[in-house]
């Protein structure tokens, strides 16, 4: 699989996405092998994925403004901290980002199917995930100053 696709997949999803409850439009800026002490964002969203022959991941890390702005956008609630209903929105959001991913990866003839979103918050965290699955990041940045960031890895079964 090439990353061109992946990377393509993944643009449709955030421009689609964002672009829809933002109204602006996200520039990808550096793209990257992850590695494993790389730095997180905020908040994260992990989402597993399967198919028949292949198992990965799919994280998208957030500035949390991007989530306050959403719930300013979608529900003119103003936050300044990240409270229960932020970490809801975050897993929806990703859900959304996530299912055109997957409906666009379709086109290459591999179904994915995901998992119940696992969302992490803090300072300083570690998300881990089996080294034997390689993943690629893909950083964004909304406005020049928030950072999105999307992991992404697929290894056969």
């Amino acid at each position: 699989m090439q990353s061109s696709t992946v990377s393509d997949c993944l643009k449709k999803a955030v421009e689609e996405v964002i672009g829809m409850y933002l109204m602006k439009t996200p520039v990808l800026k550096n793209t990257e092998v992850r590695k494993e002490d790389a730095e997180l964002k905020d908040i994260s969203v992990v989402i597993g994925l399967t198919s028949e022959k292949l198992t990965g991941v799919f994280i998208v890390s957030y500035d949390k403004r991007i989530i306050f702005e959403f719930m300013k956008n979608m529900f003119g609630d103003e936050k300044n901290e990240i409270t229960k209903d932020v970490i809801d929105a975050s897993g929806e959001i990703t859900n959304q980002i996530c299912g055109v991913f997957r409906r666009e990866f379709e086109k290459t003839g591999i179904t994915l199917q995901s998992s119940t979103p696992s969302i992490v918050t803090g300072e300083k965290y570690k998300v881990e995930i089996p080294s034997n699955i390689p993943r690629m990041a893909f950083l964004y940045q909304i406005d020049g100053s928030k950072d999105l960031i999307i992991e992404f890895g697929l290894v056969k079964k």
